[in-house]
């Protein structure tokens, strides 16, 4: 939802997308003070929440679950978040989401094509078949996009690493992330690759595009 010069946008709605290690979060920050500095109301979620949902969420990585059962966990927890983003975006706000549906089906496409076989453009069209009922369209999702050997170095010395934190699952992921990006006319890719600079640069320049400021 574009705005003049002279009249505020009175809402919105970004999220951030992409493999581990591509920066979303530090990214969503940026992105919050560049839009505040240029007079905008701004609020900063992300997913999974804190909530009793996004509990259960979490506990899934670290359980062995059915993959169908951890995919309807992330369903469940987006379903109240969207409430509270409307609310959000009703009180004239841009709601900016670290992670949001795009998320759930291109890991938990992945996910299902390892376990179950198949193939995956199969799961990522189910996926995004059932989510439709319960989330909003952004306005604008940046996906940051960064090659899984770079993602991994990023990860070392984090700690344990998480299931879907391998080469293979990474790979797989970013595929569906492409895929997904290609049949979205609101999704930007963005190179993540460099170095913050260089993507905060892309970023500003897109986010004035799009809400019609100078970045």
């Amino acid at each position: 939802m574009p705005r003049d010069n002279h009249v505020p946008m009175k809402s919105g709605f970004i999220t951030l997308e992409g493999i581990d290690g591509c920066g979303k979060s530090t990214l969503s920050k940026l992105i919050a003070g560049r839009l505040t500095e240029a007079g905008f109301r701004v609020e900063l979620t992300a997913e999974p929440t804190h909530t009793w949902l996004g509990d259960a969420v979490r506990r899934s990585y670290t359980e062995e679950v059915n993959p169908y059962t951890e995919a309807f966990l992330f369903l469940a927890d987006r379903a109240t978040h969207t409430d509270w983003i409307r609310a959000r975006m009703a009180e004239g706000k841009i709601v900016i989401s670290d992670r949001y549906s795009d998320s759930t089906i291109a890991y938990q496409a992945a996910l299902l094509h390892q376990r179950l076989g198949g193939v995956p453009e199969e799961y990522i069209q189910y996926l995004t078949s059932v989510s439709e009922p319960v989330i909003l369209t952004p306005d604008l999702t940046f996906l940051l996009d960064v090659d899984p050997e770079v993602s991994l170095k990023r990860l070392d010395g984090r700690g344990e690493l998480e299931k879907f934190e391998n080469l293979d699952n990474l790979r797989a992921v970013r595929r569906n992330y492409l895929a997904i990006a290609k049949a979205s006319k609101h999704v930007r890719i963005v190179d993540a690759s460099g170095t913050m600079e260089s993507v905060q640069k892309q970023v500003a320049e897109i986010l004035g595009q799009h809400f019609h400021f100078m970045p």
